[in-house]
């Protein structure tokens, strides 16, 4: 079912999800939403992502671009008790250098962040990592 109304910008870039839109789709206090920009369609999404009460970071990896890199890069995250939840990921330099942006559920990790960006450039595939929490 599709529910359709129009939404005005605030001076802050804000805009008020209608009532009968956050019934529909569950959406209460505190969640958190993923927003999508889509530049080439010049539409922006917005899909109910993930409960209040977990610490979501935003995980920034630069590496080398080599088969596999990604995927063992990734697997230390697991391995950690990192839950990864959107990802995407692009070369730069094609056989050099790419880069992978992740939003993870860190709840499960008993990792500080400093370990945590530590036991990933250890491996020798990522090059620079930045992990932002969201608040």
């Amino acid at each position: 079912m599709h529910k359709v109304d129009v939404v005005k910008l605030d001076s802050k870039g804000r805009i008020l999800i209608p009532i009968d839109i956050r019934k529909t789709l569950g959406l209460r206090e505190g969640m958190y939403l993923l927003l999508v920009a889509d530049s080439e369609r010049n539409e922006v999404r917005l899909t109910p992502f993930i409960d209040s009460g977990v610490k979501l970071a935003r995980i920034t990896v630069g590496l080398k671009d080599a088969p596999g890199a990604l995927a063992r890069i990734a697997g230390i995250l697991a391995e950690i008790g990192v839950d990864l939840l959107f990802s995407e990921s692009r070369t730069i330099r094609r056989g050099e250098e790419a880069e992978w942006i992740a939003v993870a559920d860190l709840t499960n990790c008993n990792l500080d962040l400093d370990t945590m960006k530590e036991k990933l450039l250890a491996d020798g595939r990522a090059i620079s990592v930045r992990i932002e929490v969201y608040k």
